[in-house]
């Protein structure tokens, strides 16, 4: 079992793209991280549909971020998720929560596990 360990977004990007069977994520990154699960599970065409938005590239830089703000407010969604999802990146964040499910979170730590194939 590959087991990866990450502080930042690109090295996240790297461990979910080479495959790791196991992601460990520390620091500020993994509580950022930890508090962005609901939105990666609305995802980034949802975000968009609720902004009346054709597509997602609205989503990105301090204008985005404003929008998916005022989403959030009318939405019920905690805007203490939406920056750091908003910094992170949906698609991101939608592709990890596709493939890896969150086995463990403790301030700090956050222990990600590839989805298993069932068959």
């Amino acid at each position: 079992m590959e087991e990866v360990v990450v502080y930042t977004k690109e090295e996240l990007e790297e461990a979910m793209s080479s495959g790791a069977d196991q992601i460990i994520v520390y620091g500020e990154f993994a509580d950022k991280l930890h508090s962005t699960k609901k939105i990666a599970l609305v995802g980034a065409a949802g975000i968009a549909a609720m902004l009346g938005l054709g597509g997602v590239a609205a989503l990105t830089g301090p204008i985005g971020a404003a929008a998916v703000t005022s989403v959030a407010a009318l939405s019920g969604m905690e805007i203490a998720a939406i920056i750091p999802a908003v910094a992170i990146g949906v698609t991101v964040l939608v592709a990890l929560y596709k493939d890896y499910e969150e086995i463990e979170f403790g301030a700090g730590v956050l222990k990600l596990r590839k989805k298993q194939v069932k068959v």
